[in-house]
């Protein structure tokens, strides 16, 4: 049998990112995301509740705020518990596995990369190469 879990979402942050940490020092962010559903004459909203782990989710707390746009790859967990009244719960959440800093037009001052991304271990995504001045005297020492 087959299995396959993989989500992409694309919106904007409901609130501001939660960093937390797990009892043995692992940090954990949690945000909400709303997304635009476009049907036919009304425009709907999808609200989702995202966790992403470790760098990734301290990067998002650190670049991120309510409002800003972002892409979500990750995957669907789902999860069961009691409440407090004894009824049983459940809830579908999202794992960020990669997410993708998007920009609005003109918005450069977040102290984030420009179209920066972040991946599960603090790697980017985007691909762009920063610009680098070479002084050609700095190579004199090179013995080859």
């Amino acid at each position: 049998m087959v299995s396959f879990n993989r989500v992409i979402l694309a919106g904007n942050l409901t609130r501001d990112p939660e960093l937390r940490f797990t009892n043995d020092g692992v940090p954990v962010c949690s945000f909400g995301l709303a997304v635009n559903r476009v049907r036919s004459r009304n425009e709907e909203v999808d609200f989702f509740d995202i966790s992403a782990w470790r760098e990734l989710g301290e990067t998002i707390a650190n670049y991120k705020k309510k409002g800003d746009p972002i892409l979500v790859e990750g995957r669907l967990q789902y999860r069961t518990w009691e409440a407090q009244d004894g009824s049983k719960r459940s809830k579908v959440d999202v794992v960020a596995d990669n997410v993708q800093f998007l920009g609005r037009p003109g918005d450069s001052d977040d102290g984030a990369p420009a179209g920066g991304g972040a991946r599960r271990g603090g790697r980017s995504q985007s691909g762009n190469r920063d610009e680098v001045d070479i002084n050609e005297e700095d190579f004199e020492d090179i013995p080859f």
